[in-house]
């Protein structure tokens, strides 16, 4: 399943977020992460039916339950759809995790068409 959105900024929360989830993001997806999340906004929600999915429910009070989906992010980098089980974003906003800075890396501004291939 391809996964297609545009760039959109999001509340500056992910690099928390992010650094929060690292020890169960490298212990259950396997990869260290960069410390924040790239939006983008989809233009129906994501209908993630028979996809493999990654649940990590962390042991912290103040941390909620997160569902992963394995990618491979514009062809080259692997990563993952991080859907928290409480979250302020509607359905047409999708946060990615990367090893890397996906912003800085592929050079994207909002509005950005950004492609991802479930694993």
């Amino acid at each position: 399943m391809e996964i297609k959105g545009a760039v959109v900024s999001g509340v500056g929360e992910g690099k928390w977020y992010v650094e929060k989830y690292l020890p169960y993001f490298e212990q259950t997806l396997g990869f260290t992460c960069y410390p924040g999340t790239l939006n983008i906004k989809v233009l129906k929600a994501l209908d993630f039916n028979g996809a493999k999915k990654i649940t990590i429910t962390p042991e912290e009070k103040n941390l909620v339950t997160v569902d992963c989906y394995l990618v491979l992010i514009s062809g080259v980098y692997d990563g993952a759809v991080v859907i928290p089980h409480v979250t302020r974003h509607g359905k047409e906003i999708v946060e990615l995790i990367a090893a890397v800075n996906l912003r800085e890396e592929l050079k994207l501004k909002d509005g950005d068409e950004v492609a991802c291939e479930l694993v």
